[in-house]
């Protein structure tokens, strides 16, 4: 029979496993949506030596459903504005972007990801709805 791992137990009852799992960087991310849950793709941006040889590897893929990820959006926003008043405003990373070309860019992508995967792990039905999502991703 194998062993439970053990876990440390915080004053607000969540528990951590021991040793607490590694943290895995990330520099790139996508997000998708459809009338069920949210996506996240999480991953590295690897650059090349020009900007068409730079490719990008997803290691995590986090599903939410929508009250949760709203709940993680406010969690996220309040996090980031008691980093900037500690620390000082947060440099945006490359061009000003206007969000709505960020999501036209990246819909085809991430779509076609997602309708492999579902109809993969959930089969045809799933795959459809997936190919109404909206998607957006930064780097």
């Amino acid at each position: 029979m194998p062993h439970a791992k053990a876990a440390t137990i915080r004053a607000d009852g969540t528990s951590i496993p021991d040793p607490v799992a590694p943290a895995v960087y990330v520099n790139y991310f996508e997000v998708g949506h459809n009338p069920f849950e949210f996506l996240l793709d999480l991953g590295q941006f690897h650059p090349g030596a020009i900007d068409s040889e730079g490719r990008v590897s997803i290691h995590t893929r986090i599903a939410l459903a929508p009250p949760y990820a709203k709940m993680f959006s406010d969690l996220l926003a309040r996090a980031v504005l008691e980093h900037e008043s500690e620390h000082g405003a947060i440099a945006l990373i490359g061009q000003p972007a206007n969000p709505f070309d960020i999501a036209l860019g990246s819909l085809g992508e991430f779509e076609d990801r997602a309708r492999a995967l579902r109809s993969r792990n959930r089969g045809d039905a799933d795959a459809a709805v997936a190919g109404r999502s909206r998607s957006f991703k930064g780097r």
